[in-house]
């Protein structure tokens, strides 16, 4: 709610009458109240103070107005725009992609980490932020059975209900440069500098070393 002055002259004195501008931008008259003022040249100062700022306010809450109004339309365009069939191909295809890799590796919730670990925190969310914060796991955006959207953690990040070391490594290695999904399809995809183009997610454990040091090299020398 923003708060404005409108003044009424009255010889020696005026009135100052403040009223109330709501998000619609019409004004809602409040209490009036009379200030006089003996001296001339003060009040034609004062008097010439308030009219300014009450113009101000005016424009300044109209500037406000269209700032909102420009953000609702283009929030409202973003949403009406129709996608192009080029679009939805790559959509479809990445849809693809990232329902492979967590139906080839299966996927835990925060809760689950938690029952798997024996936690008895009564926030079934802790242990899974916990480190997920110290980036040594990630999670990626995937709808439950209702479609609301929640995160999950790619299976692969765990070995006995635990973080795999080279995950953090790996992390580290991008700097949150990579989205969490681009992170799931770098371990999940053949890479060249493994041995054989391996994948990175089959190499975790039995030679985390070589993992870590592909990450590195994308990293430096790749786009991502």
């Amino acid at each position: 709610m923003v708060k404005a002055t409108s003044v009424i002259p009255s010889g020696d004195a005026f009135t100052v009458e403040p009223y109330k501008v709501d998000r619609s931008g019409l004004p809602h008259t409040g209490r009036t109240f009379l200030l006089q003022v003996k001296d001339d040249a003060i009040s034609n100062m004062l008097l010439a103070s308030l009219s300014l700022l009450d113009r101000l306010m005016v424009e300044k809450t109209a500037a406000v107005r269209e700032r909102r109004l420009e953000e609702m339309v283009d929030f409202m365009t973003e949403r009406m725009l129709v996608p192009s069939a080029v679009e939805l191909d790559m959509a479809q295809r990445l849809a693809i992609r990232h329902a492979r890799v967590l139906n080839e590796f299966g996927y835990f919730s925060a809760e689950d980490i938690a029952a798997a670990n024996r936690s008895t925190s009564v926030n079934r969310n802790a242990m899974a932020d916990n480190w997920r914060k110290r980036r040594q796991i990630f999670a990626v955006p995937h709808p439950d059975k209702t479609a609301r959207d929640r995160e999950v953690y790619p299976a692969f990040q765990f070995n006995e209900n635990k973080p795999i070391k080279a995950i953090q490594a790996v992390l580290d290695a991008f700097s949150g440069r990579k989205t969490s999904w681009k992170l799931a399809l770098w371990f999940t995809s053949n890479n060249g500098w493994l041995p054989d183009s391996a994948r990175p997610v089959d190499l975790l454990t039995s030679d985390p070393k070589l993992v870590i040091e592909a990450a590195q090299r994308d990293a430096q020398g790749s786009a991502i």
